[in-house]
């Protein structure tokens, strides 16, 4: 099976901008490697026997014109995508082409988009939704094609007949992810990235599956927004959430090493959590300290309180750690079930910043329904006086696979009535009961000046700057922020701020 695993150009999106796809709720200010494509690429490779090829467009700098003539020129017996929500044009507007020149092409379809409404993506006569956890019902697609299973057999499958009727499967069981093999990163012939660490390249990892905690707005990584949206199927309430999978402590420090073998130099660590105990978090330091590498995670407030951990992370390479803190108000963080408090917060980033790794905070907008300005003004304040090189902003967005979605349409939220594709980087797609979404979108902007463009915020960046090439990806993403700080808001921003509400200066 000849495959060609696929992220297209980024000119067949509305904003003409590359789509991340490791967490996939916005553009980003950063591209990053396709983790949970390259993954699959590399099951397809591995467990399949697949002859496979990742044509990462906006990495490796190919246009509309050159990817027209490449797919006019070569030809694949399937093409794959890893289809987020905000991807779901871009990725059947590229099908579609393969299929203008291509009509027997297989097209297989994985992700979040394809997950929530498999019946939305049918190019040709052969279209498959890998729906949820993709690499087995990808392993039992391959034997239906080899004749030995029918499509009806398989679970986690969507298909359509001759009619062109949708089929799905039922609910595959998850795997043991210790099975999964190593990403083969040699598969990636781009270049990438990031601007939280001072090397270059970057790659990305994802060590684990799953996440123990309930956030109700948490759009948690790609693939496990794709797992928790097919295993919500098959729940009646939202009390029981998919189960945590890692790999072992060895498995993840051989792919460090791997990594490092490579000459690539930094790695943004794309799980929910990485801390998952101070023994566990300990012991892969200790395995990758040797390397050099530079490395960035996420992890919760509340397991960065250890300053011996933290000190082994920081030997170890680690440059900063993302904490989801979303709003110092110990109310609303009770309302999304957060399980943390402020204090929790204040203690991690102190912690942190003694022991040589530098914390970073975020303000989600919205994040609960009993958002005001004046929780607002309260979150900015106190995520500013915490001096962090990083705070990252965004509005709440109530993805299908949250038990936010839930209360957004039981409330009537949405503004267009149900959630549609988004990024909450720069777009607001609900109005909440203290909040419409005009004010929403106006905090984001008011947000984002006061933090990056301040002078203190301006120097903190440019202190970081060593090459040139920090410099030009600095700009870029500079150049980003100030277009969507001087976008003139339209129908789709929702920008009439509702009579008699006082919109309140950044303090």
């Amino acid at each position: 099976m000849k495959a060609l695993f696929l992220v297209p150009p980024p000119a067949l999106n509305a904003r003409g901008l590359p789509i991340d796809r490791v967490y996939g709720c916005n553009y980003g200010f950063d591209y990053k490697p396709p983790i949970h494509l390259l993954q699959v690429a590399t099951w397809a490779r591995d467990r399949l026997g697949w002859q496979v090829e990742l044509l990462d467009c906006p990495a490796e700098g190919v246009d509309l014109p050159a990817f027209e003539r490449r797919i006019a020129a070569e030809r694949w017996d399937v093409v794959c995508h890893w289809t987020t929500y905000l991807s779901a044009v871009e990725d059947k507007a590229a099908a579609d082409r393969i299929h203008a020149v291509a009509p027997g092409t297989r097209f297989v379809f994985m992700g979040t988009a394809v997950t929530w409404k498999p019946d939305e993506f049918q190019v040709g006569r052969e279209s498959y939704g890998l729906l949820g956890e993709p690499e087995h019902t990808l392993r039992d697609l391959d034997a239906v094609w080899r004749g030995t299973l029918r499509r009806e057999e398989v679970d986690g499958l969507s298909w359509f007949d001759d009619a062109g009727q949708m089929h799905r499967g039922g609910f595959r069981q998850l795997l043991d992810v210790p099975e999964l093999p190593m990403p083969d990163r040699r598969l990636l012939r781009g270049t990438y990235r990031a601007n939280r660490l001072d090397v270059a390249s970057i790659t990305t990892a994802a060590f684990s599956r799953g996440c123990g905690f309930r956030c109700t707005f948490c759009t948690t990584n790609a693939i496990d927004q794709a797992i928790e949206l097919e295993f919500k199927r098959t729940q009646a309430t939202y009390v029981d959430r998919p189960p945590l999978r890692k790999r072992t402590v060895e498995q993840i420090v051989a792919e460090f090493e791997d990594i490092a073998s490579l000459g690539i130099q930094g790695v943004e660590i794309a799980d929910n959590i990485f801390t998952w105990g101070k023994k566990r978090t300990t012991a892969i330091c200790e395995g990758i300290e040797p390397l050099g590498l530079q490395w960035i995670c996420l992890a919760r407030a509340n397991m960065l309180h250890d300053a011996e951990q933290i000190q082994a992370m920081g030997k170890a390479g680690c440059k900063m750690v993302y904490m989801g803190s979303e709003t110092f108000d110990d109310g609303l963080l009770e309302d999304c079930v957060k399980e943390l408090k402020v204090k929790d917060v204040t203690r991690a980033v102190q912690v942190c910043r003694e022991n040589g790794v530098e914390p970073e905070v975020s303000v989600l907008i919205g994040a609960s329904p009993n958002e005001t300005w004046k929780t607002l003004i309260n979150s900015w304040r106190m995520a500013r006086s915490l001096g962090t090189s990083f705070v990252h902003f965004s509005v709440a967005l109530p993805s299908p696979s949250t038990e936010m979605y839930d209360q957004a349409m039981q409330h009537g939220w949405f503004v267009e009535g149900d959630f549609r594709p988004a990024d909450n980087a720069r777009e607001v797609i609900i109005d909440l009961p203290n909040l419409s979404a005009a004010e929403l979108r106006m905090a984001l902007k008011l947000a984002y000046a006061a933090q990056y463009l301040s002078p203190s915020g301006v120097w903190k960046q440019a202190r970081k700057v060593r090459t040139t090439g920090d410099l030009l990806h600095k700009a870029k993403s500079a150049g980003r922020l100030l277009g969507f700080l001087a976008e003139r808001e339209g129908p789709g921003a929702h920008a009439r701020v509702p009579p008699g509400r006082v919109t309140p200066a950044l303090g």
